[in-house]
């Protein structure tokens, strides 16, 4: 039936398959939450592209999110890894355990666009080190602003917040499965407060330096880190 339905549809102009979607779209949603605003999808996404940048940023954002849980994370389930729902504002995406390493903690961002297109790495970046012309760039602090209790910026992370940066590559693949990863210890700290992850951080486009395709072998070259420094204070 299902064949034979496809085949029908195969048959129809362009036209006629249009205004039957647009027949089927009156009847029936396509996600629930059209249902809980009481608003089409459609018109979410129009709302959506009239928006300000900063606010398709964030929605890039939450899609990249999503895409590593299902893509990367999905993968890595079925390897033996527990993917741990999340509680409360934390400094990490996404909290992930296997038995023979404990709990690794993740944070995902998106390649960085400046005015459309990929930003890449210039200025500073390689001048301090060559080694990064031609890599991508992305962007490491918390949407929210604010003030601690002794007056400095919360927005920057530190290091040991999380484990590992998980960067999706979509700005300059067009492919929302494309993520490259390193260990948190080896990104570039802030100038003048070392102890602070700097906002701008270079990417390798392919597997090179401290940077990898592979989740797993990220999370080892962090274990490592990990093993050494305990090995140090024997």
């Amino acid at each position: 039936m299902n064949t034979d339905l496809t085949t029908f549809l195969n048959t129809l102009p362009h036209e006629q398959q249009q205004a039957l979607f647009q027949q089927l779209r009156q009847r029936f949603t396509i996600h629930p939450l059209e249902q809980q605003w009481n608003i089409s999808a459609e018109f979410i996404l129009e709302a959506i592209s009239q928006s300000q940048d900063i606010t398709k940023r964030g929605v890039r954002g939450i899609i990249a999110e999503l895409c590593f849980n299902t893509y990367i994370l999905g993968a890595m389930q079925q390897r033996g890894w527990t993917h741990h729902p999340q509680v409360g504002d934390l400094p990490y995406d996404a909290l992930i355990s296997h038995p023979s390493c404990g709990q690794i903690k993740i944070q995902t961002k998106n390649q960085r666009l400046e005015r459309g297109t990929p930003k890449f790495a210039n200025g500073p970046m390689i001048r301090f080190n060559p080694a990064v012309h031609g890599w991508f760039v992305c962007e490491t602090q918390k949407t929210r602003t604010g003030k601690d209790n002794e007056g400095q910026d919360t927005r920057p992370y530190r290091y040991g917040e999380f484990d590992i940066l998980s960067v999706c590559l979509h700005p300059s693949t067009g492919d929302w499965r494309r993520f490259m990863f390193c260990p948190a210890h080896t990104l570039i700290p802030r100038t003048d407060f070392p102890d602070l992850i700097a906002v701008l951080q270079p990417v390798a486009p392919t597997r090179q330096a401290n940077w990898t395709d592979n989740l797993e072998e990220a999370i080892q070259w962090h274990l490592e880190k990990r093993q050494f420094n305990s090995g140090s204070l024997i």
